[in-house]
């Protein structure tokens, strides 16, 4: 059982992923209301202020590790919660786009909080139980995702485009207040040993690591419909499936991630790892063959299962070497970049070939990340 303080981190992640998904799924809706712009502009505009942030938080993620080295890990996260929840909910009240779009850039750079939460869950962890602890928050970050657009959307149509906005900050200074009472102070970390060569090669693995594994968990929701097309659904029949697949298939990695990473306390980080990214290519080609709805939502399940156990793994090697904030950051900007990358890649693909090459795709990229994790022999640990 992990201690109150690794509990409530992941309580405070959790908060944080719902509340920003909360508004998030009426953001385009709001942006409608509020545009001055045609049709054509307005969708620009939406494009930017729901993707800007993305950038910002990838670009962030390194400096909030950084910070670490200087002050405490815990002042920082509180710091970030506190910031973030002041401006969703200035974002309810902003009356143009330009303003939104701004303020959707500072929320991204302050998203790059999570940071500082993979950073005090390692350092309030033993060298034991440090996967799991990784495990946690990473899926408690899942669930949020997972759990805030469709009580968003339920509050908005109930309540106004404006409650979701306050919601949400209440929710996040709740997760604030628990998270300052329960979690322990952790002091600044300090500066890290200068990377050396080897090191270089590690981080850089370990990167492109975290980046695919994200990517393919990430790729598939904007091109459901047209998945879903190949099955002979109505439309409206599609729409629910593309929900009860989006939910099935996160709940998947959340159960796969626990399990595999507890399994490689027992069988060992490299077997887990190869296992996991063998499999998880194995059934990425295996959706090229699926005939009906139910056998590619199953296959879709086994796939993430086995992938999402990825990103808390590498981390877990990263954290238990010391490397520092910075290298830490780093690697979580991994997992924003792939968020942005991922479906652009998709419909990109989709656009010019067809679903079989994007599968396929998607899989070689998986093997070659397990390529160059067999290759890198300082990352691998047992």
């Amino acid at each position: 059982m992990p201690d109150k303080g690794i509990i409530f981190l992941a309580i405070s992640q959790f908060g944080m992923a719902f509340a920003n998904n909360f508004v998030m799924v009426i953001m385009p809706f709001y942006i409608l209301k509020i545009s001055p712009y045609s049709q054509r502009d307005t969708v620009l505009w939406i494009g930017m202020v729901v993707g800007g942030a993305s950038i910002t938080t990838t670009l962030a993620a390194p400096f909030w590790g950084g910070l670490t080295a200087r002050i405490s890990p815990k002042f920082l996260f509180e710091r970030g919660l506190f910031c973030s929840a002041f401006v969703i909910l200035f974002m309810g009240f902003a009356s143009n786009i330009q303003l939104l779009f701004f303020l959707r850039l500072i929320q991204g750079a302050l998203g790059g909080a999570s940071t500082i939460g993979l950073i005090l869950t390692s350092q309030l962890s033993t060298k034991e139980n440090i996967r799991e602890n990784l495990s946690l928050f990473q899926n408690s970050i899942t669930a949020g995702q997972l759990l805030g657009p469709p009580l968003g959307a339920y509050a908005a149509t109930a309540m106004g485009y404006r409650f979701p906005f306050f919601a949400a900050f209440a929710m996040i200074f709740i997760f604030l207040i628990f998270c300052h009472r329960y979690v322990r102070y952790v002091p600044p970390q300090g500066e890290p040993r200068r990377p050396d060569a080897s090191l270089k090669r590690e981080i850089l693995c370990g990167w492109l690591l975290c980046f695919i594994a994200t990517l393919n968990l990430i790729y598939m929701p904007g091109i459901l419909p047209f998945i879903l097309r190949t099955f002979q659904l109505k439309e409206h029949i599609a729409v629910s499936f593309a929900g009860i697949i989006m939910m099935s298939y996160t709940a998947s990695s959340i159960f796969g991630s626990y399990l595999l990473c507890r399994l490689s306390s027992k069988r060992g980080l490299n077997s887990i790892m190869v296992l996991s990214l063998i499999i998880a290519s194995f059934f990425q080609l295996l959706l090229i063959t699926s005939e009906n709805v139910f056998s590619f939502g199953l296959v879709r399940m086994l796939q993430t299962a086995f992938i999402a156990a990825v990103f808390p793994l590498t981390i877990s090697i990263f954290a238990r070497k010391q490397v520092g904030g910075k290298v830490i950051g780093l690697l979580n900007s991994a997992r924003f970049l792939g968020n942005a990358v991922g479906p652009l890649l998709a419909t990109t693909i989709l656009a010019f070939f067809d679903l079989a090459s994007l599968y396929m795709v998607v899989a070689f990229l998986t093997l070659l990340s397990l390529f160059f994790f067999l290759k890198t022999e300082e990352l691998k640990e047992e």
